[in-house]
C-alpha cells in the first residue's frame, strides 16, 4: 500500500513543511533564523538514496545526479563516508566506433592485420565511390552530364562517425550509508567557505540537504560526471 502524489505536490508541501514561523525563538541559534528554504541565502534539496534531486528551487535539477550540481557538497560527503561509490557495468551497451583512431598494439596480434586493415579500407572507399556517383546514369548516356553525388562527403563522414558496435561499459554509481544520519561540515572555497547540513528523512530514503548559497567551489571542485566509460580489454 503507497500513496501517489505529483511532483508539484510534494514540492509545496516540502516548501510549506520546511519554512520556520516568523515567531519562531532564536535566543539560542547562531546563524539564520528563522530559517525558510525560499531565502536567497541558502539552497534546500531533497535527495534520494543514490543521490538524485527530487526537490529544488531549480526546476530543472530534478532527476539529475547532485554530483552534477554541486560538485564541492557531494565530494565531501564521499569523502565523509555519508555515501560510498559502486562500479556498475554494462554488458549490453553500444560504443560508437572511432574510424579514424588505430591502436598502435593491434596489429601485433596477427600478422594477416595489415592485409585486412587494407583490404577493408579498399572496400570502404570503393563503396563510397558508388554511393558519391549515379550509377544508374552510366546506362543513360544522355544523363551523364546531369548525374550527381547522391551523398555528399560532410554526410558520409557523419554516418560513419556514428557507427555503433557492441562494448561494455563502466559508470559510477553512489549509495547512501544509512548508519550516518546526520551531518554537516564546512568546505573552504578560496575566499569564501560553503556551510551545509544533511538529515536523513525519518521512514524514507530520501534526505534533506540544506546548503549556503552565496559560496562557489566550482573552480575548486569539478562535478561528478557519471557518463559511461567503455571498458577496454588487453588480450
Amino acid at each position: 500500500i503507497g500513496v501517489q502524489m505529483t511532483l508539484g505536490l510534494m514540492e509545496s508541501r516540502f516548501w510549506a513543511i520546511a519554512a520556520q514561523p516568523n515567531d519562531t525563538d532564536c535566543s539560542s541559534v547562531e546563524g539564520i533564523c528563522p530559517l525558510r528554504c525560499d531565502s536567497i541565502d541558502i539552497d534546500c534539496y531533497v535527495i534520494d538514496n543514490n543521490g538524485f534531486v527530487l526537490i529544488s528551487k531549480q526546476r530543472n535539477d530534478a532527476g539529475r545526479f547532485f554530483g552534477e550540481v554541486d560538485g564541492s557538497v557531494m565530494t565531501t560527503l564521499i569523502r565523509m563516508g555519508m555515501f560510498k561509490r559502486v562500479s556498475l557495468f554494462d554488458y549490453q551497451a553500444m560504443c560508437k566506433i572511432n574510424l579514424h583512431s588505430v591502436s598502435s598494439a593491434r596489429p601485433l596480434l596477427s600478422p594477416f592485420y595489415g592485409l585486412a586493415s587494407t583490404l577493408k579500407w579498399f572496400l570502404s572507399n570503393f563503396l563510397l565511390f558508388l554511393l558519391e556517383f549515379n550509377i544508374c546514369g552510366l546506362w543513360h548516356t544522355e544523363h551523364f552530364a546531369e548525374a550527381k553525388p547522391a551523398v555528399s562527403g560532410s554526410s558520409a563522414h557523419k554516418k560513419k562517425g556514428d557507427i555503433l558496435q557492441p562494448c561494455d561499459t563502466e559508470y559510477p554509481s553512489f549509495v547512501y550509508e544509512p548508519s550516518v544520519k546526520e551531518t554537516n561540515s564546512i568546505i573552504k572555497c578560496g575566499r569564501c567557505q560553503k556551510m551545509f547540513v544533511v538529515q536523513q528523512i525519518p521512514d524514507s530514503n530520501l534526505l534533506m540537504l540544506v546548503v549556503q548559497a552565496d559560496c562557489d567551489c566550482s573552480r575548486q571542485y569539478s562535478r561528478i560526471n557519471m557518463e559511461p566509460k567503455e571498458v577496454k580489454y588487453i588480450l
